[in-house]
């Protein structure tokens, strides 16, 4: 949003004018002529799907993958016009949350202005914010003491589920920390090439400074305005969930309402919330 308020790019343009590979163009295979936007990849509606499984094999412990692929090379790859990681839908007509989208549109920030995206969030975001970047980041080399991060644990009751976790992600090298059953899993840390999808490490403290910033109308980063923008419901909340077997009642009223990157979601007390929640570290 400091890029719109810039007027260095447009929510409803197609993004392709930011990307300045040569040869390259990310577009829907069976809707070609249909643009993609920053505002469909910031509210899930450019129909962009990429398979779970393609996305955890990306996954690779300590800094390795970082060192394996560049964002733009990881998304350029995942996005071609030739692979599967598309909806049946054209772009901006269905909601579907995508990982992808979101670290396409952290790319286009990249190439407007020539800083990689964790960078542009110290520099840009995290430092008016009186935020002690020294002790943010997305790779573990950004921090010498790691013991102050809070390492990664997952709950298995039985054999099955430790199988499955070992399974699934071979690569990240799970450790259980019993012998018997239930257990808890250790899953050293580790990082993938399209992070700016969830991988910025940063203390309850400092993100509690981000969130002021959001509750203050943005200031002092942010104008009044483009916080509006990135509440309001895209697509008036008319744009349907693709994922059939959701908790979408009959009128097929989306279960989740998406601002840009935010979303609106109701409790079962019936209040409404906006926020953003995750799995990923």
């Amino acid at each position: 949003m400091q890029l719109v308020e810039q007027k260095r790019v447009d929510l409803d343009m197609d993004i392709n004018q930011y990307l300045t590979e040569s040869g390259y163009r990310i577009f829907h295979p069976q809707y070609p002529s249909h643009s993609i936007t920053l505002r469909q990849l910031l509210s899930h509606s450019a129909s962009i799907a990429v398979n779970e499984n393609t996305q955890i094999s990306l996954y690779n412990t300590g800094d390795t993958a970082f060192e394996q692929s560049t964002l733009a090379d990881t998304l350029f790859t995942l996005l071609n016009s030739n692979t599967l990681n598309w909806l049946p839908e054209a772009p901006g007509s269905v909601s579907f949350y995508s990982n992808e989208g979101s670290s396409l549109a952290a790319l286009v920030v990249e190439r407007v202005t020539n800083i990689s995206f964790d960078q542009y969030v110290k520099d840009r975001i995290l430092k008016p914010l009186n935020v002690d970047v020294s002790r943010v980041g997305v790779r573990l080399a950004d921090f010498p003491n790691r013991e102050e991060l809070v390492k990664h644990y997952a709950y298995a009751p039985n054999t099955s589920n430790l199988n499955d976790w070992l399974k699934i992600m071979p690569q990240l090298n799970i450790i259980p920390l019993l012998d018997s059953f239930p257990t808890w899993l250790y899953i050293p840390f580790f990082g993938f090439s399209a992070y700016p999808a969830g991988l910025f490490r940063m203390s309850a403290s400092s993100l509690s400074k981000f969130l002021r910033m959001f509750i203050n109308k943005g200031f002092p980063i942010l104008s009044a305005r483009s916080i509006l923008e990135i509440k309001t419901i895209v697509g008036a909340g008319l744009i349907p969930d693709y994922i059939q077997n959701t908790s979408n009642d009959a009128d097929g009223i989306p279960s989740l309402f998406f601002g840009l990157s935010w979303y609106w979601a109701t409790l079962s007390d019936g209040r409404r919330y906006i926020g953003h929640s995750g799995s990923l570290p």
